[in-house]
């Protein structure tokens, strides 16, 4: 993937979740967008989201503990909840995949960005 590929994925990324309601001035946020890369880049990763996921997100933002980058997540998960619900995936996927009472985990979240940029869903 070349400069400007990687600069229009994060892009997106960064669009999606705000679209979602996760507040970009929430440091999950940054964790969320970087999670989202990498599992875009290396699918695999999304099967140990605490061995190795996780912990390459604590790497690259210098954070001594996974357990305190997954709070971050959750948190910014938690708080798009609270303010918004998840109502906005529906529409981007254009199926019921949450009710006004349901939130993702963190790695369905991080799952569904990722699959909403490989589908390309929004382009449409």
């Amino acid at each position: 993937m070349d400069d400007k590929e990687l600069s229009n994925m994060r892009k997106i990324i960064k669009l999606a979740l705000i679209r979602i309601g996760i507040r970009c001035d929430l440091i999950g946020f940054s964790y969320l967008c970087y999670a989202i890369e990498l599992v875009i880049l290396n699918p695999d990763l999304i099967h140990s989201l605490c061995k190795n996921l996780y912990t390459k997100v604590s790497e690259k933002f210098e954070v001594k503990k996974d357990s305190c980058v997954e709070r971050s997540i959750r948190h910014a998960i938690e708080n798009a909840y609270i303010n918004k619900s998840f109502a906005e995936l529906n529409k981007m996927f254009k199926m019921q995949l949450y009710t006004v009472n349901d939130k993702p985990t963190a790695g369905e979240l991080i799952r569904l960005v990722a699959e909403y940029y490989n589908l390309g869903l929004y382009n449409k």
